[in-house]
């Protein structure tokens, strides 16, 4: 059952007439669980749009676009909404803060939640305010959008880097070292709290050539690709030489 008593009067609206700005991939079991629940308890809670006169589309979606799908799939064709009047980019901003407070995105979503903005022009304050992350952190993640840091980027997407990481393997030194991690990372064989320490060896032994020296290792410019298997391996005897100095 709808609530008696809105801000905003509710009307019934074509679904067909709605245009979708900003459509989002949705999770196939959040859809059934919102399918079910609408067909068991009704639709709890109305649409939102924003009035506009393009051909068949008379409203765009501000928030809904899951309530929409289920109540398509089960067969309706109107549904309840609120007209917002607003303008597309409060609408936007909107639709964003609604779809965040209501659950953590995924990484991939985040990560596509602020390319949007940035491409709109929200400064980094803006988006952090917006997302409820720390400007720094924005600041990060744009510095990877800047970089066109797109293997990065694309393992983000695929849900197979957690973005700090991501973060933290563009500061590296070589695209050779990024590699390295990232592979050492989807293997599982190296831990979120060793990256930083992993990441310094890899940036010693770029620069190597030089004479740089660590952990009572001289590395000296590789003729051929490291493993993440040889880099966990040096990181391990790096380790060991440590505790060796330290309990001498």
């Amino acid at each position: 059952m709808l609530p008696e008593k809105n801000e905003f009067p509710i009307i019934q609206i074509e679904i067909a007439k709605i245009k979708f700005l900003n459509p989002r991939t949705r999770n196939k079991v959040v859809h059934e669980e919102i399918k079910e629940s609408i067909k068991k308890r009704g639709l709890s809670k109305p649409i939102s749009v924003r009035a506009i006169d393009e051909g068949d589309f008379k409203y765009a979606l501000i928030c809904g676009q899951g309530r929409i799908e289920a109540l398509v799939a089960l067969g309706e064709t109107i549904i309840p909404a609120i007209i917002r009047d607003v303008s597309e980019e409060d609408a936007y901003v909107m639709s964003l803060v609604e779809n965040i407070a209501r659950r953590r995105p995924r990484s991939n979503e985040l990560l596509q939640v602020i390319k949007d903005m940035k491409i709109r022009g929200l400064s980094d304050s803006e988006i952090s305010e917006i997302t409820g992350y720390s400007s720094n952190w924005v600041s990060s993640i744009n510095m990877l959008l800047d970089k066109g840091e797109h293997k990065l980027l694309s393992a983000v997407e695929r849900g197979n880097l957690p973005l700090y990481l991501a973060v933290q393997f563009a500061r590296c030194e070589t695209e050779e070292a990024q590699d390295i991690l990232t592979e050492a990372y989807d293997k599982k064989l190296i831990k979120s709290r060793d990256i930083i320490k992993i990441k310094h060896i890899l940036n010693q032994r770029t620069v190597g050539n030089k004479g740089a020296k660590a952990a009572g290792f001289y590395y000296h410019k590789p003729s051929k690709r490291m493993t993440a298997e040889e880099l966990i391996e040096l990181y391990e005897n790096s380790i060991a030489e440590h505790k060796s100095v330290y309990n001498n």
